[in-house]
């Protein structure tokens, strides 16, 4: 991938596959990613999603999602995004999820937003069963 401001569109069948290889997620980030599943229009905040998984702050959420982010991405064998959130743990963060910067909308706070792709591969694979 080349170093642009976009990241790279991953199709749900590439994030089913390599999620397929990686070990499922343990529970406190299952209830993460189910939380950001099912929320309205699959937009939550780090602190609301934090609070889903009983983290006490949004930090652990930042990490382990970040960390998640990662791995789909090194199994996919791509480079990491030159894509910059100064409060995402982690750049691979942008493959899975776009980000609205606060006060953009009405919120306070950085909103992400699960890809559409990566909903489908999380339905499909049945880690927030």
């Amino acid at each position: 991938m080349s170093k642009s401001k976009r990241p790279q569109v991953i199709s749900a069948a590439q994030f089913t596959e390599a999620m397929s290889h990686l070990k499922r997620p343990g529970e406190s980030v299952r209830k993460l990613l189910r939380a950001h599943c099912n929320s309205k229009g699959r937009v939550s905040t780090m602190t609301l999603l934090a609070e889903a998984a009983g983290y006490t702050s949004f930090s652990p959420a930042n990490l382990h999602y970040g960390a998640l982010a990662r791995r789909i991405g090194k199994h996919l064998a791509i480079s990491e995004p030159s894509l910059r959130i100064p409060t995402a743990s982690d750049a691979y963060l942008s493959l899975i999820g776009d980000f609205i910067q606060p006060e953009t909308v009405t919120n306070a706070h950085w909103l992400l937003v699960m890809k559409p792709e990566f909903a489908d591969a999380l339905l499909a694979s049945h880690w927030i069963d």
